[in-house]
Parts: C-alpha cells; sequence; structure tokens
C-alpha cells in the first residue's frame, strides 16, 4: 500500500470527523447541522494544518459531469477557503458519498476512494472511511460492487439530474431512518477486527476510521489503538491530535 508522509509544524493539529449526513432528515434541520460543522471549522482553523473528513459527509452524493446536488454552499465555500489559505482537507468518501467524479478536486481537496496509509511525523497512520471491511456483511458489499460499477454509474446519469438526485435522495433517507445503537456496534466491532487483523502482518500506530456511527478509542495491541469518532447528527464529536497526544472532544 502506497504511503503518503507529512510532517505537523510547530503548533499545528491534524482533525479528523465525519458522517456529517447533510441531507439528512430533512432540509431544515441538514441547515442547522451544516452551520454548526462550519462554525467548527472556523474554531479549529487557527491550528489546523491537516483535516481529514472521514465520509458520508453528505447523506447522498452523486456527480453529473455538469451537475452536483443543490445546497451545501456554506460548507463547501468554508472547504475552498481553507484549502486556499494552505489548509490541507483530505476527503474519504464513505458509502453515502461514493459517486464523486472531480467537483472536490476543484476545491482543492484531495480525495480517497479506499483506506490510506499516512506517516504524520513518526506516527504510522491507516486512515478510511470503514464501508465494507472486515468479515460479513456480504450483502451490502455486493451492493457496494453494484454502485461503484462504472457502467451502473453511466446509466444512472441518463436520468434526469432532478429524478436521480431525488430518487437518490429518498433511497438514502430509506435505508437510514434513524441511528441503530446495536447495528452501530456491530458496525464498529467488525471495524476494529479488520484493524486487528491488519495488525499481524503490518504494524501501524493508529488506525483511525468512520461508519460505525459509535464513538471509540481501543487499543489493539500495546502498540496500536482504533479510534472512531462517531456521527453528527445527534453528536459533534472530532479527533484532534499533534501527533504527541490524541482526544475526542466534542464540540
Amino acid at each position: 500500500m502506497k504511503k503518503i508522509t507529512l510532517n505537523l509544524q510547530k503548533n499545528k493539529k491534524a482533525y479528523f470527523a465525519g458522517d456529517f449526513h447533510l441531507g439528512k432528515p430533512n432540509e431544515y434541520d441538514s441547515n442547522i447541522r451544516e452551520k454548526h460543522i462550519v462554525k467548527w471549522l472556523e474554531y479549529i482553523e487557527s491550528d489546523a494544518q491537516e483535516i481529514f473528513l472521514m465520509g458520508d459527509i453528505f447523506d447522498f452524493w452523486f456527480e453529473y459531469k455538469k451537475t452536483v446536488p443543490k445546497g451545501y454552499v456554506r460548507l463547501l465555500g468554508k472547504l475552498a477557503n481553507m484549502s486556499d489559505n494552505k489548509i490541507n482537507i483530505h476527503y474519504f468518501l464513505g458509502n453515502h458519498d461514493m459517486w464523486a467524479i472531480n467537483y472536490f478536486e476543484s476545491l482543492g481537496i484531495k480525495v480517497y476512494h479506499n483506506p490510506y496509509k499516512f506517516k504524520i511525523n513518526d506516527l504510522i497512520f491507516l486512515i478510511g472511511h470503514g464501508d465494507g471491511l472486515g468479515k460479513g456483511d456480504q450483502g451490502f458489499k455486493f451492493l457496494k460492487r453494484i454502485f461503484r460499477n462504472k457502467i451502473i454509474q453511466k446509466l444512472f446519469r441518463i436520468i434526469h439530474p432532478d429524478i436521480g438526485i431525488s430518487l437518490g435522495n429518498y433511497l438514502s433517507r430509506k435505508k437510514n431512518k434513524k441511528i441503530n445503537n446495536k447495528s452501530s456496534i456491530i458496525n464498529d466491532d467488525r471495524i476494529f477486527n479488520y484493524c486487528k487483523d491488519i495488525e499481524i502482518n503490518h504494524h501501524h500506530d493508529l488506525y483511525i476510521f468512520g461508519h460505525s456511527h459509535k464513538v471509540s478509542e481501543r487499543k489493539i495491541n500495546g502498540k496500536s489503538k482504533y479510534y472512531n469518532m462517531g456521527e453528527w447528527i445527534s453528536s459533534s464529536n472530532y479527533l484532534v491530535t499533534d501527533c504527541k497526544t490524541f482526544r475526542i472532544n466534542k464540540f
């Protein structure tokens, strides 16, 4: 697996947050949450060097060649401004926003479709959204292969955006009407066990993921640790580090 090397400057930090699910459950609540996220970005920008968005930023995202979903201009504008100000933004696509082409890159945001290895200062990280990892959940893995199929995506783009985006939003909301605590625990265990299996042959100091909607801080062994920041639908947790200390805070 390729590795990206980053070095935090003095008094600078890396921040991790995700599973905002903007658009859910309705436009009114989503707008309130979006403004809260922008306030968080404003709060951290004075010492942020690297911002890792852990996927499912939107509850549904599908790009046409000339069209993207309506809205989210406060967040997208803020991210573009931070990128212009030399803050590096890393976006790990999740299972709700995997259908990106190149729109986010035009905002100066680096996009990742799969977990990726980073060396930040002297620590090795494995970072990703977390969907479809580990053993089990074969039904979801099958659907993910279909949704990632380029032919399927091209066929979907034949549908007019007004219909296609509305249909995608409907199906996304129907799939996840509420956060299920049992499924959150199952998903978190699945990702954690995946990290344990990786660690057997390939050491990483930190494993950082989203997707499960469960806040987690768990030891994999004496040298490795797993973190998950949960979600921002009913909470607003994020991970911050200077590579000396790691803290999950609530905004």
